[in-house]
């Protein structure tokens, strides 16, 4: 069993766990307020902004002439650069950082002083930590997404092992002592403080120095081009798997927010551990379209592909089922309606279908699907707010699923095969 899988395994564990804690302890509205707050936490990834998914496909290419040696060390010829590369990267990301708590906090502060039931919450101080947290955990992207693409995926998914023990741990203890405002932060808290020890201890020379020699030129012909285009893909991504929780949090209230967010995480739980037969593969993809091999490329991809859907059909399939065993129990009430729920469950099997398309492509450093991806996600956001205000949640579900099976597939399995012609 492969680390990524192993990783996607326990982190559905602890799914559950947080899942058993949140509708045992929490009240419907308490269980809105949570996945609201998860969901503008995940705003860190338009941030992002698709960089650390470039940083990881161009460390597998970057790295191809090092090695790691211990503590970090970097062994090869011109080792520096790379060392300036993930310098680079990190100031991108404080950036970033500062960007995001100065944007996201004000916003927050207006955004819940406007919600129906912002009185009985004492929700500022939970939102300072929040912010804070978030903003600390986009300074670990940079070198997670580096050593990842660099080959060392075992070290890194151990690592998220870790941080996701802790962060369920410390999660589940807020919400049992009745602290659901401040749970939410504690995965992203323990990112970082996990991140921070790793760094220190055990790759204190890839902390981030001040003196580098790469200049600005090669950071933006090497990264942002490739970063851009692969941002309008996380838009796309963003739109449909987080947006519409604090849609619904304005809009109508926050228990049906939080029915929504609670059966959203399911379906994503699922994607997830489907991705990981991908994922995992991913630096050897693309270290393998650099040194041509082909062959090699498309038997690794159509086998992880083909593991991967196995996987997300048969799942959908026993999830469905268990929502028809546990009919009348405590957890169907917090979630969506039947039906509302397998449309989730199928939106999440056209995007697992997509990004395998976007991933394939992304290993020769290609975004062809960035304008019609560009062009879905706007459209998802009109229509999908306009139908999610005047006919709930299942207007929503309709609209993102007409908008993935009558354009976003099929264009791009037709972008996909005139490219596979053209190699």
């Amino acid at each position: 069993m492969n680390i990524v899988f192993s990783y996607r395994i326990i982190h559905a564990v602890f799914a559950l766990v947080t899942l058993f804690f949140i509708t045992k302890y929490l009240s419907p509205a308490d269980q809105g307020w949570y996945y609201t707050f998860l969901s503008l936490s995940a705003l860190i990834y338009l941030f992002d902004f698709g960089l650390s998914s470039a940083l990881i496909h161009i460390s597998a290419i970057k790295f191809t002439k090092y090695k790691w040696k211990k503590n970090g060390l970097i062994d090869g010829e011109d080792a520096n650069s790379f060392q300036d590369f993930i310098n680079l990267s990190f100031f991108k990301y404080l950036r970033l950082s500062l960007y995001y708590f100065l944007i996201l906090f004000p916003f927050g502060i207006y955004y819940f002083s406007e919600s129906n039931d912002f009185q009985y919450y004492f929700w500022i101080i939970p939102w300072i930590i929040h912010c804070l947290a978030a903003s600390l955990n986009l300074l670990c992207l940079p070198f997670l997404s580096i050593v990842e693409g660099s080959g060392n995926i075992k070290e890194i998914y151990t690592l998220r092992i870790f941080h996701i023990s802790l962060g369920t741990l410390l999660c589940c203890l807020l919400i049992y002592f009745n602290y659901p405002l401040i749970a939410p932060s504690m995965v992203l808290l323990s990112l970082f403080l996990v991140t921070f020890l790793w760094l220190v201890f055990y790759r204190k020379n890839n902390l981030p120095k001040f003196s580098f020699t790469n200049n600005k030129y090669e950071w933006e012909k090497d990264t942002k081009i490739f970063k851009n285009k692969i941002g309008i893909t996380f838009l796309g991504a963003y739109l449909v798997a987080q947006i519409y929780t604090p849609i619904l949090f304005y809009f109508e209230n926050s228990t049906v927010a939080g029915q929504f967010g609670l059966s959203l995480a399911i379906a994503n739980m699922l994607g997830l551990i489907s991705n990981s037969w991908i994922t995992v593969n991913i630096p050897s993809m693309t270290k393998a379209i650099t040194e041509k091999e082909y062959a090699f490329f498309s038997h690794l991809f159509k086998k992880s592909f083909f593991q991967s859907s196995i996987f997300i059909i048969f799942a959908t399939f026993i999830t469905i089922i268990l929502y028809i065993l546990f009919d009348g129990y405590n957890i169907i009430n917090r979630v969506v309606e039947y039906y509302n729920f397998i449309g989730i469950l199928v939106i999440i099997i056209m995007n697992h279908f997509i990004s395998a398309i976007v991933i394939y492509l992304r290993c020769f450093k290609e975004e062809p699907l960035v304008v019609i991806h560009f062009i879905c996600s706007v459209l998802t956001l009109l229509l999908g707010t306009y139908f999610l205000i005047n006919y709930s949640i299942a207007g929503l579900i309709m609209i993102i699923l007409l908008i993935q099976i009558f354009l976003i597939l099929p264009i791009s399995i037709v972008k996909l095969r005139k490219f596979i012609k053209n190699i």
